[in-house]
């Protein structure tokens, strides 16, 4: 049941293509969002994707828990080269995802000729009773958060959530024009829970402090901690470019 290891040499390399499917069909794609490798977003449905190299009981334990909160719920792996010669040896397998009403997608992030995304099995949109609460949690964060900074498949790195990502945009906000009242903040787009960040810093980074009444400047934890996040941070620098001092 081995795929082609030529094709991707981590779940992570299947994630641009499967975020890029998704998209082209107008969801809202996020990687790693509660434990879930890809979420995807269209209306108030919720699809969820787990990735792995080989399709095995681990991942299908792991896309049967995904049910309790997504509308569908889909495998990918990497597609094989012999499609043929695959679905014979893991017959037993792919009787197992259409039992458990589980969707696979074969991925080829390098194809050329055929399609990057091909559909093994469909997944039948199932109605049972839901964990709502997570299943809420999950369509939120992919809908709060603004770059695409986690790739689906991540594993031993910290992962950037929305109110992370509020954090290091507030923290190049500051960078760049120093103290700023909250208002300053949100014209520069920081969004709605600007002053959350800033008064529970201490939960999400700690790195600012109020310099003055109402005006926020950086700590040096700060400093140092956007260098944990050059890609986010890089992504926020470069959109302030340009970008004039907001007047008080």
């Amino acid at each position: 049941m081995s795929a082609n290891p030529s094709s991707a040499r981590a779940e992570t390399d299947l994630y641009p293509t499967v975020r890029d499917y998704f998209a082209g069909q107008g969801y809202q794609v996020q990687g790693e969002v509660k434990g879930c490798d890809v979420a995807a977003v269209k209306d108030d449905q919720l699809v969820v994707v787990e990735m792995k190299l080989r399709l095995n009981a681990e991942v299908l334990s792991q896309a049967a828990r995904r049910q309790e909160i997504a509308d569908a719920v889909y495998v990918a792996i990497p597609r094989p080269k012999s499609i043929a010669a695959w679905r014979k040896r893991a017959k037993g397998m792919r009787y197992l995802l259409q039992r458990l009403e589980l969707g696979l997608l074969l991925v080829a992030p390098r194809a050329r000729k055929t399609a990057k995304v091909s559909v093994e099995h469909p997944v039948r949109i199932f109605d049972r009773v839901k964990d709502g609460g997570l299943r809420a949690q999950v369509m939120r964060e992919v809908r709060n958060r603004d770059g695409d900074f986690n790739p689906g498949g991540t594993a031993g790195r910290r992962l950037i959530s929305a109110s992370r990502e509020v954090a290091i945009h507030i923290a190049c906000c500051l960078e760049r024009f120093g103290a700023l009242t909250v208002h300053q903040l949100e014209r520069l787009g920081t969004g709605p829970h600007t002053f959350s960040v800033l008064t529970a810093s201490d939960g999400i980074e700690g790195w600012f402090c109020e310099v003055e009444e109402g005006a926020y400047g950086l700590n040096a934890k700060a400093r140092r901690g956007l260098d944990r996040y050059p890609e986010a941070a890089r992504h926020y620098r470069q959109r302030l470019k340009g970008v004039r001092a907001p007047s008080p």
